[in-house]
């Protein structure tokens, strides 16, 4: 009887593995569709394991069961358990694998860059993208969080630690751009989805950047993804834009995006029923991103980024703002640039790096009211090299060069400007210069840095940068020194000073318009401060940022009485910055406080606040995220900025204007900048596709922050101008 059932049990067996087939089939991440490579997977009630191979593909033998169903078992650190019953006698299986938080933004991670400034801030994508007040992820925007940057207001570029905005240099994978945010200051002009980070040199930075007494923000674009096709698709009430990215082969990959913004169509409605204003063409911006990327070998990367930047805005003014007669007709402003950059990466020896690239591109300002007009066109031609040679594990040596050179036509028609104490004389009352030039200007930096490990603990670096430059003929060395100590694993301190300077600005320097005998002004940085982190690992994360700056301003460049320029300028900065980040599980938090003295002097008006002299600056972030949902919120307290009281208006009758008689300069202040910004984002994923809404709400209580004055046309009264009201967008993100 035994042997009738073994025998059974045998002929069974037979005819389930005549009937059995293969199990083959994928495992990919849910929405995203990338494949999960290395990964165990589990079937039962065989008890079989099998591995994912480098496409997400596996395999089990023949399922040889009596069973009607198996379960597919995946338990992957990071994504929530998956357990798929399938029919037994199934050939082929795809499996989706649900990540437990999905992040907007995927970067192919090639090197690691090390931190070469301690004074260095820099956030990267997974900072940016989901920060209060950014809008959908903007990284300039976001990076108005971090301590040094002041409240601009709409329309400036970044502000760094008191300074002007033209004493900040805006660049691009290390190359000088004419601007870093579009109109009204609300997206930057690169894509984020292309933006690897944004990175914040606020003072006592090293000698591979110059020509900026201020500060130094850059974007480094990314290596795109070279696993997989993702395209997005985005709108909000902003604007509108698509991204895609992904492998061309094994060896190259590439990203594209477009923007489009459709914010002045709102404003044109706006103003359909104001009697002084007609808009013609509504403001709009746009932008292009495009990247390239190719392995030339296993030691060579080169890479292509090319940006596009458009903005444009026209309208008719049928009342001359403040009864100034020249401030009347047609008002048109665009600003246009596009750069090409190559860049080349790569070793010559095992111990020495190198890397070139070139920035091509033309930059374009037109502006005109009635028949006044300014027309800028300009070439410009941008060169980075580098070389690092790693002698041994003491000693490390950094070569570089930095050039730049433009060709630029300017026409303009246009009166003198007068503005000191940052309050404009009417445009009718200056003396009418016209003129079409044409000129070439040469900037070259040679520098050095080297890096002295002196001990386990000291690294001292003493770095020399020099530059020259064309417009005012002068060759200009400026030392910095670096000094960082690892008093600990967790806790860190560091020293820097250098000097630093910056040629004048084009009009200053013109002989037509300025004044061909300035030189450049120039700026002396000492900076101190320590970071440290305070928990241990598993605790989660909490460190603190404290450091001390103080910067000595010399020959700056003013107009005196007569509207020439002058370096008759000095000023000083100095301040305090602490920045803390705390995160633990689903919480994470920043806080951010700048204590900033920023002050400028003029012969025979004294020392006074400077025009972006904010004496506190205060924000607080706060972010939750709850299985598809983010939660954040930013309130964000500023002291109000300076501003020259104007004490009365005397009456020109040869230009039927009053010209405005100033009091003690920036001695009076607007109202604190207090606002509330709130953030919720809410994915849906799919098993090929992600989708995103988000609700930014900019200014929540609607607080009517002061920018500035308006005065009447006779400088009898004035009112604050106030600035963005609440400000809801909305949007929607599919990525696929």
């Amino acid at each position: 009887m035994k042997i009738k059932i073994k025998v059974k049990k045998i002929v069974l067996t037979f005819l389930l593995m005549c009937e059995a087939m293969a199990l083959e089939g994928f495992l990919v991440e849910r929405g995203t569709k990338t494949p999960l490579k290395g990964t165990n997977v589990f079937l039962l009630p065989l008890k079989a394991k099998t591995v994912t191979g480098d496409d997400g593909s596996f395999s089990f033998g023949p399922v040889v069961t009596s069973e009607n169903t198996c379960k597919i078992i995946v338990n992957l650190t990071g994504y929530k358990k998956l357990e798929e019953e399938i029919d037994c006698k199934t050939a082929e299986v795809k499996l989706y694998l649900e990540k437990i938080r999905y992040s907007d933004f995927v970067t192919t991670i090639t090197t690691k860059a090390p931190k070469r400034d301690a004074q260095m801030k820099s956030l990267k994508q997974e900072d940016f993208i989901n920060m209060p007040g950014s809008f959908g992820g903007d990284p300039v925007r976001a990076a108005q969080n971090l301590p040094g940057v002041a409240q601009s207001g709409p329309g400036a570029q970044v502000v760094v630690q008191g300074a002007a905005p033209d004493d900040t240099g805006y660049l691009i994978n290390g190359h000088l751009v004419p601007i870093i945010f579009h109109f009204g200051g609300l997206a930057s002009v690169v894509a984020p989805q292309a933006v690897d980070r944004v990175e914040l040199r606020p003072s006592g930075y090293g000698p591979e950047y110059s020509r900026a007494i201020g500060g130094i923000i850059n974007l480094e674009t990314k290596a795109p993804r070279n696993d997989k096709i993702t395209n997005t698709v985005y709108v909000d009430i902003l604007n509108a834009g698509a991204v895609s990215e992904g492998p061309i082969d094994d060896k190259r990959s590439f990203l594209i995006s477009g923007r489009y913004s459709y914010i002045g169509q709102v404003l044109k409605l706006a103003t359909e029923e104001e009697e002084d204003i007609n808009i013609d063409s509504a403001p709009v911006y746009g932008d292009i991103t495009a990247l390239y990327r190719k392995e030339l070998s296993n030691t060579w990367t080169y890479d292509n980024t090319f940006v596009y930047s458009r903005d444009e805005i026209e309208f008719f003014v049928q009342r001359a703002f403040g009864d100034d007669p020249a401030l009347r007709g047609g008002l048109a402003n665009t600003t246009e640039f596009f750069r090409f950059i190559p860049r080349l990466t790569g070793k010559l020896g095992p111990r020495t790096t190198t890397t070139h690239s070139l920035a091509i591109g033309q930059d374009k300002i037109f502006f005109n009211v009635g028949a006044q007009f300014f027309d800028l066109d300009r070439d410009v031609i941008t060169h980075r090299s580098e070389l690092v040679h790693e002698f041994d594990k003491k000693h490390k040596l950094f070569v570089g060069l930095d050039n730049e050179i433009d060709k630029a036509r300017v026409s303009l028609s246009l009166p003198s400007r007068f503005n000191q104490g940052g309050v404009d004389n009417p445009f009718s009352s200056g003396e009418e210069r016209r003129f079409n030039i044409e000129g070439t200007d040469i900037n070259i930096g040679p520098y050095w840095r080297y890096n002295y490990q002196a001990t386990d603990k000291l690294t001292v670096s003493p770095n020399m940068r020099f530059d020259y430059f064309s417009d005012t003929k002068e060759f200009i060395a400026q030392p910095r020194t670096q000094v960082i100590y690892q008093w600990s694993p967790k806790l860190k301190l560091n020293l820097s000073a250098g000097l630093y300077a910056q040629p004048p600005e084009p009009q200053e320097v013109s002989a037509e318009y300025g004044n061909p005998n300035i030189t450049s002004p120039r700026s002396t940085h000492y900076t101190l401060g320590w970071e440290k982190d305070f928990l241990k690992e598993g605790q989660g994360r909490l460190s603190v940022v404290n450091n001390f700056f103080y910067k000595d301003l010399d020959d700056l460049v003013i107009p005196d009485s007569n509207s020439i320029y002058l370096n008759s300028g000095t000023g000083k900065i100095f301040g305090m910055e602490v920045q803390a980040n705390y995160s633990k599980g689903p919480w994470s938090g920043q806080l951010v406080y700048t204590y900033l003295d920023s002050r400028r002097t003029i012969p025979g008006q004294g020392e006074f606040p400077a025009q972006f002299d904010q004496t506190h600056n205060f924000n607080l972030i706060g972010a939750y995220d709850l299985d598809r949902w983010s939660f954040s919120g930013r309130f964000r307290y500023v002291t109000g900025n300076p501003y020259t009281p104007v004490t009365q208006g005397v009456f020109d009758s040869n230009n039927d204007v009053y010209i405005p008689i100033r009091g003690r300069f920036f001695s009076e202040r607007v109202s604190s900048f207090q606002q509330l910004d709130l953030r919720v984002e809410r994915k849906t994923v799919y098993d090929t596709w992600i989708l995103s809404w988000y609700v930014d709400i900019q200014n929540v209580l609607n607080r009517s922050n002061g920018e500035g004055l308006d005065y009447a046309f006779d400088y009898s009264t004035s009112v604050e101008d106030d600035g963005l009201p609440i400000l809801p967008t909305f949007g929607v993100k599919g990525v696929f």
